[in-house]
């Protein structure tokens, strides 16, 4: 852009001057043609007006330069100033709460782009939440809040409303069926009734552990396979608690969820749907939906196509999908970044204030056809363009080619002095806390009707039970509780068929589900 407003103003200026010279050639000839030479005493008009002109060159020369220098020099401090306050020099920051689609392969400026995003939402006094998938944004800041680890069974709504959110949640990641769904969220109801806000999924891994085993002592096999398949699922999320991590307390403006340090995929796309369920539950309650929101929080969502994934016209959106649908009327704008268009739900280019594709390629179908049908002149534009890396935004109906984002060389100071806080690693046999009241479930309640049993009671009934299974006697071998196989035929030990339902590890009593 520069270069073209360099060579069209000297394009002008020499227009200019070849035009004035021109204008004196063309007097300095009809002054020859009409005025003659035999009588040069006597000035002619014409050599009147053109000791005029040459008078007057040199001035109305050196005023023609500077009001086009001026003027050229205006247009371009205008043009940087403007820039200076857009997105890519074409995105209004008041355009940030109708959300952004960023695509683009690996390396080509999508990160910068973002930051430069931020900055722009700082200079409005707009809080920052970026959720770093890949642990990148940490140095452009300096005094930001950056978090590794959350507690995520610790809920900020009651026990009961929080478990339908967590189950939900869950049942997007780790992919559970119906049945595996209502076990889940009825195990936790019963752990936070029993552990409060101690809960963790070890614990809650026993409790399934336990329902399994109560499950085989009965011969429902289809419960305990029910119960297998969500002790394995659950586990990957445990590791999360045993792993040491240290949060970056900052500012309070930029907080960064680093995910990167996340061992399991499982976990990361936990963590991005709890991050954004507990802002949209915190915007919701501290504020009302209005017509036209001023830009309040700017999330920035790397790689997430994990956690926004597309779906069939026929599903019901994820919960991600809704948060992020809902939260534009509350002033909170999202940056949506992805590689590619299609990992995306389909109708979010068309519902997204602006899309950046660094590259043709990322440039939805949608788009493409919305230009083919309005706007034939930005095709054509496409099309010549297509040899050579650069940025395409579609926005506000119109159709703007840049250049490939420069990489972004500054750091964000925000004036605040940063600590290390260490997160306490959760240990299994962690006593339980103290549970707050909540609203009694409207689903049937296991009932206990035993005794509480002693660990020691426990211990001593699980080691008979197996070493009732390994006698030849038996037609079929039972496995252990942790095993991921269940007997279908029912071969049993009658000595090992006795209703412990002891929680291991916590010596809570299971109980037997009331007919």
């Amino acid at each position: 852009m520069w270069k073209r407003i360099l060579i069209s103003f000297i394009l002008v200026i020499a227009l200019i001057m070849v035009g004035m010279y021109g204008a004196s050639m063309s007097i300095q000839r009809l002054q020859e043609r009409f005025g003659g030479k035999s009588k040069p005493q006597e000035p002619t008009p014409f050599s009147n007006i053109y000791q005029t002109i040459q008078s007057w060159m040199p001035t109305v020369t050196v005023w023609s330069i500077i009001a086009i220098v001026l003027t050229v020099a205006s247009i371009i401090i205008y043009k940087a100033y403007v820039a200076r306050g857009r997105l890519l020099e074409t995105i209004k920051p008041r355009d940030f709460p109708r959300h952004i689609l960023l695509f683009g392969p690996t390396g080509s400026g999508k990160t910068s782009t973002a930051v430069k995003a931020t900055e722009l939402a700082i200079r409005k006094s707009s809080d920052i939440i970026i959720i770093d998938w890949k642990g990148e944004y940490g140095g452009y800041f300096n005094g930001a809040t950056v978090t590794r680890k959350l507690d995520i069974l610790k809920p900020d709504v009651d026990y009961e409303t929080y478990s339908l959110i967590l189950t939900d949640i869950l049942r997007d990641v780790l992919e559970l069926t119906e049945p595996m769904s209502y076990m889940l969220y009825d195990e936790l109801v019963r752990g936070y009734r029993v552990h409060g806000d101690a809960l963790t999924f070890s614990k809650l891994i026993k409790s399934l552990e336990a329902r399994r085993l109560s499950a085989l002592n009965a011969r429902s096999y289809a419960e305990a396979n029910i119960a297998e398949g969500l002790i394995r699922r659950v586990y990957l999320l445990a590791l999360d608690e045993k792993r040491d991590a240290t949060n970056t307390i900052g500012s309070d403006m930029v907080n960064i969820y680093d995910l990167s340090v996340l061992p399991t995929y499982q976990l990361r796309c936990l963590y991005a749907q709890i991050i954004l369920w507990r802002i949209y539950n915190n915007v919701k309650s501290s504020s009302r939906p209005v017509k036209k929101p001023r830009l309040s929080r700017l999330l920035v969502l790397e790689e997430s196509q994990n956690y926004i994934r597309p779906r069939r016209p026929e599903r019901a959106p994820s919960i991600g999908e809704r948060i992020v649908n809902e939260l534009r009327g509350y002033g909170v704008g999202a940056l949506i970044i992805s590689p590619d268009p299609t990992q995306l739900p389909y109708h979010m280019a068309r519902d997204s204030g602006a899309v950046v594709s660094i590259g043709y390629q990322g440039l939805p179908e949608v788009v493409a056809e919305l230009l083919s049908f309005y706007r034939y002149a930005d095709i054509k534009k496409l099309i010549k363009t297509t040899g050579k890396m650069r940025t395409y935004i579609y926005y506000n109906g119109k159709l703007y080619i840049k250049d490939v984002p420069k990489p972004y060389r500054k750091t964000i100071d925000l004036g605040v002095a940063v600590r290390e806080e260490k997160v306490e690693t959760v240990l299994e046999e962690a006593g339980a806390g103290e549970a707050r009241p909540v609203v009694e479930a409207k689903k049937p309640i296991v009932k206990v009707v035993e005794p509480e049993l002693k660990l020691e009671e426990e211990e001593a009934a699980v080691g008979e039970r197996l070493m009732e299974a390994e006698k030849p006697v038996v037609t079929e071998e039972a496995e252990g509780p942790r095993s991921s196989r269940v007997d279908p035929l029912g071969g049993i030990p009658l000595k090992a068929v006795e209703r412990l339902h002891a929680t291991a590890g916590a010596g809570q009593t299971r109980g037997i589900i009331g007919a």
